[in-house]
């Protein structure tokens, strides 16, 4: 509808012009009845009418033009392709426009990688968790049978009792870690980042875990080589510290000990968990932060592969990163803040 009043609207400039053009002629003529000058005016009338006949020409093709190049720089952005239309030395609208499209299209590209990294973190998580509750969930249904036979000795049920209840237990630290690390990952924990002293929030990790290193028998050495002041979330770090300091204690030998310090190394400060367990192999190194990993040595111990992944996630979340060195007798995890 728009179109057609626009076309009906120049038809009808186009025919006040030619009149205009005819007209000139005609009033020369009556003022000064002259033929020569009316002819004269007469065919540069004409010849203004068909300038402009070909500037509109020109016009209407420059237009369409414009719009064909329009409709190709949207194909580009409806098929995520990077491609040059408008030349990008030309400081043009189009051009400027040509280059907002592109940055678009990155940006949505890049979305869609987020988007297909996202549903493959997912399907692994999805495969991970039903491996991990694969066991527990076998020995509840199976041991809970065999507890029906009223035939069974005291310390037959006794024992399977204690069965169910490491398999309960399980269960319900693999889902408590899980529903941790879900609101970590999908933002919806915010960290309480506040300026306090790092190494009270460490004291509260070694009171955390000392009495299962008392009953271990194992020894926490505590180095305070500084005193920091630092930008952090107390109880997320304190947990980190907490599964760092756990795993050390897990894995100790009776007698043994581990050495937590704290440090200043330039812009960051270090947390360092130094223990005594032998040196994790080198092809185990790259794959010791990563969910539900467990090295080879850790087969007979209780666990799930979830602690130093928690705590890596808990270091980036602030900022910081961790890092992983190997000595003579064990290994050195270190929390970097």
């Amino acid at each position: 509808m728009k179109r057609n009043e626009f076309e009906k609207k120049l038809y009808l400039l186009a025919v006040i012009y030619l009149c205009v053009a005819a007209g000139i002629p005609l009033l020369l003529y009556f003022i000064t009845p002259d033929w020569k000058i009316s002819a004269i005016s007469l065919f540069g009338c004409l010849i203004l009418c068909l300038l402009a006949f070909l500037l509109h020409r020109l016009d209407d093709r420059y237009i369409t033009g414009i719009v064909a190049d329009l409709s190709r720089l949207t194909d580009m952005l409806m098929e995520l392709e990077e491609r040059e239309i408008f030349a990008e030395t030309e400081d043009t609208l189009l051009s400027k426009l040509q280059s907002k499209v592109i940055k678009l299209v990155r940006i949505l590209k890049n979305k869609n990688k987020q988007s297909e990294q996202e549903r493959k973190n997912i399907k692994e998580l999805v495969s991970d968790i039903s491996h991990q509750l694969k066991t527990p969930i076998s020995n509840l249904k199976m041991y809970s049978l065999l507890l029906e036979d009223e035939t069974l000795s005291p310390k037959k049920r006794w024992e399977y009792i204690k069965i169910i209840r490491l398999s309960v237990e399980r269960l319900n630290f693999l889902s408590e870690n899980m529903i941790k690390i879900s609101r970590l990952e999908s933002g919806l924990i915010r960290l309480d980042m506040q300026n306090q002293s790092l190494n009270e929030t460490i004291l509260k990790s070694v009171k955390d875990i000392y009495p299962k290193a008392r009953q271990k028998q194992v020894e926490i050495i505590y180095r305070e080589e500084a005193q920091p002041v630092l930008n952090h979330d107390r109880n997320w770090t304190a947990e980190a510290v907490f599964n760092l300091l756990d795993n050390a204690v897990k894995y100790a030998d009776t007698d043994s000990r581990i050495i937590l310090s704290i440090r200043q190394l330039g812009m960051f400060t270090e947390i360092s968990v130094e223990d005594e367990n032998g040196a994790i192999s080198e092809s185990e190194r790259a794959k010791i932060f990563k969910r539900f990993y467990r090295g080879k040595n850790s087969r007979e111990i209780e666990g799930i592969g979830i602690g130093l992944y928690l705590s890596n996630e808990i270091a980036v979340r602030q900022g910081g990163y961790m890092n992983l060195k190997v000595t003579e007798k064990g290994n050195i995890f270190s929390i970097m803040l």
